[in-house]
């Protein structure tokens, strides 16, 4: 059970804070108690959630669980899956986003950075597939990392950075 104004990680939305947890809705005659949940993203828009559909969400980490993921931030390995059609590559890399994983979507980000920067060097432009998964995975990764760490989205690659220095 969620409660209102607790922070949520939901799909592809990332951070939501709950809003409302009983509102009521009738669609196709049959009435049913949804979440109403505020992304964090500026985008903004609502998000209805039916109450019995709550495993889609999960809580944010902690503060604790934050600092120790970006403290085995360089640990977080790329992931090897290649294929010639990039449409596979695409789906593969879109269904461990939507595991709504932070330490899963470093993972992608580190992923398609990588790729990116391979491809930049031998002189070619980024592929767009490449580019909109390492966005995606940046903003899932960075608005759980905020908002567990109490910083704003923008601070977050900072933040990492220092603290990965201070490790070495």
């Amino acid at each position: 059970m969620f409660y209102r104004d607790d922070k949520v990680v939901y799909a592809n939305y990332g951070v939501c804070t709950v809003s409302e947890t009983d509102a009521r809705m009738s669609m196709g005659g049959v009435e049913r108690t949804y979440y109403v949940l505020l992304p964090t993203r500026d985008r903004g828009g609502t998000v209805y959630v039916p109450v019995d559909h709550e495993e889609l969400m999960r809580p944010i980490m902690n503060r604790s669980e934050a600092i120790e993921l970006v403290e085995h931030y360089d640990d977080i390995e790329t992931d090897d899956f290649t294929d010639s059609n990039s449409r596979t590559v695409e789906d593969h890399f879109k269904k461990l986003l939507r595991r709504c994983d932070c330490a899963t979507a470093v993972c992608v980000f580190k992923t398609m950075k990588t790729r990116i920067t391979e491809q930049a060097n031998r002189k070619h432009l980024p592929s767009s597939v490449y580019t909109r998964l390492l966005d995606q995975a940046k903003h899932q990764a960075a608005s759980e990392l905020s908002a567990a760490l109490d910083i704003a989205e923008a601070d977050v690659p900072a933040y990492i950075e220092e603290h990965r220095s201070a490790k070495r």
